[in-house]
């Protein structure tokens, strides 16, 4: 299963090399400040990014909390027409909607609609998805949590603000710079992360 995940991942994180190739092509050899509509790929880098990150840990996820505790079980709503993320009680007769399908199938498909409706928004959340499936958040991971927090935020100002700065008393809002060197840093701290997550369950 792991292959699996980590063929997705590979996949992923080779279409943000290729817009790094992209905007590498485009501005090579020109100097001074790059134009907007250049940086844009980067910009778009650093959102592929964060889905390259949130597909991986989801498809982990999806992979080993079927199999956890009950206690952890307990949390996850079961999957339901009216389905509520919050709600992690049911009774006997919304069973009647599963008939036919066995216990395995049914905490499968509850766990894979939970996640659907989950995101990861900052190295918190990241720390606790990978508490659940018994990772360790030891030193190395963590080194790797500041720049990838960093990342995160960057993510959600180009995504709900257009990468616009917010200046106190200013009506104009000018774009956030962003350059080719952080865009790579932020990409070698994703993928510095998922090998040390994976090191840890090849080893269990």
């Amino acid at each position: 299963m792991i292959d699996d995940i980590m063929y997705i991942y590979e996949k992923n994180y080779g279409r943000t090399n290729n817009l790094i190739s992209l905007y590498s092509t485009i501005t090579s050899g020109k100097k001074g400040r790059r134009p907007i509509e250049n940086l844009d790929l980067l910009r778009a880098t650093v959102v592929m990014l964060h889905s390259t990150l949130e597909d991986f840990l989801r498809n982990l996820q999806n992979w080993k909390l079927p199999n956890s505790s009950k206690e952890r079980l307990n949390k996850i709503p079961i999957i339901a027409a009216n389905y509520d993320s919050r709600k992690t009680k049911f009774e006997l007769g919304e069973l009647v909607e599963h008939k036919g399908k066995s216990i395995e199938e049914l905490i499968n498909l509850s766990v894979k609609e939970y996640l659907n409706s989950q995101s990861y928004n900052n190295t918190t959340d990241i720390s606790n998805a990978l508490k659940d499936i018994n990772i360790i958040n030891n030193d190395k991971i963590k080194s790797y949590y500041p720049e990838i927090d960093k990342m995160i935020k960057r993510r959600h100002n180009i995504v709900h603000q257009a990468d616009r700065e917010f200046i106190v008393g200013s009506t104009i809002h000018k774009v956030k710079p962003i350059n080719l060197e952080q865009v790579k840093k932020w990409q070698s701290s994703i993928d510095l992360l998922v090998l040390e997550i994976v090191k840890q369950i090849n080893l269990n």
